[in-house]
């Protein structure tokens, strides 16, 4: 897992920038300018602008900079051993405007440099997940594997020794894309979260995150 995550990681690195440039002019470089920085850079969280003050993503679970709920930490071993519900949040955003032919969410461990989800080809009327659809069982949402060879959601689960302070930020954010992505499984060669990002270089019209905090030296549930 180390190997799949540390060439991900570098690729998102040398491309994010190819984002900026190929896009199309008014996406927010917030989540990719975190996406490209060194996991241990708090740089990377500092709020960018921004850029058209239109699109938004919200959520009802949690509140944006604000603590992880048990209903969203992984269940099972991962980094740690954690009890939680393991279920994606309920997430909703405004529509981004003209010339979206879709939508993918990504969730994003910027403290671990860790994909926990990735969705793709939400229909461009859709506005909204509800909580738990990250479920690999939900045939109603195209997902792909995350960096813990998993489908679907994995919650916050990180080693509790990591970083000093223990705190992960877990970055949700929302594309919307001009096009629906060819991401097409096979049993040999199913997608993985490099494969989304991949695909989505040069679509992305715009762009929205919101940010959950998880510790794992204050939670019962990672140890």
């Amino acid at each position: 897992m180390r190997a799949q995550t540390v060439l991900r990681s570098r690729f998102i690195a040398v491309l994010a920038p190819l984002f900026l440039l190929a896009s199309h002019g008014n996406a927010q470089p917030a989540s990719l300018a975190v996406l490209a920085a060194h996991p241990l850079d708090q740089r990377a969280l500092e709020v960018a602008p921004d850029w058209n003050h239109k699109f938004r993503v919200v959520s009802s679970t949690f509140e944006n900079n604000g603590p992880i709920p048990a209903s969203m930490v992984f269940n099972g071993q991962l980094g740690s051993n954690c009890t939680g519900g393991n279920q994606s949040p309920q997430l909703s955003w405004t529509r981004a405007g003209r010339g979206v032919r879709s939508y993918a969410v990504t969730l994003f461990d910027v403290t671990a440099n860790f994909a926990h989800w990735g969705a793709y080809n939400i229909p461009p009327d859709t506005t909204e997940l509800n909580a738990g659809a990250g479920d690999p069982a939900n045939a109603s949402l195209q997902q792909v594997y995350n960096d813990a060879f998993l489908l679907g959601y994995s919650g916050p689960c990180p080693p509790p020794d990591l970083v000093p302070n223990g705190s992960h930020f877990y970055v949700f954010t929302v594309y919307a894309l001009d096009k629906m992505l060819d991401l097409t499984p096979s049993p040999d060669f199913p997608p993985y979260a490099d494969g989304l990002y991949r695909a989505m270089i040069g679509h992305v019209i715009d762009q929205a995150s919101i940010t959950g905090i998880f510790r794992c030296a204050d939670a019962s549930s990672c140890q």
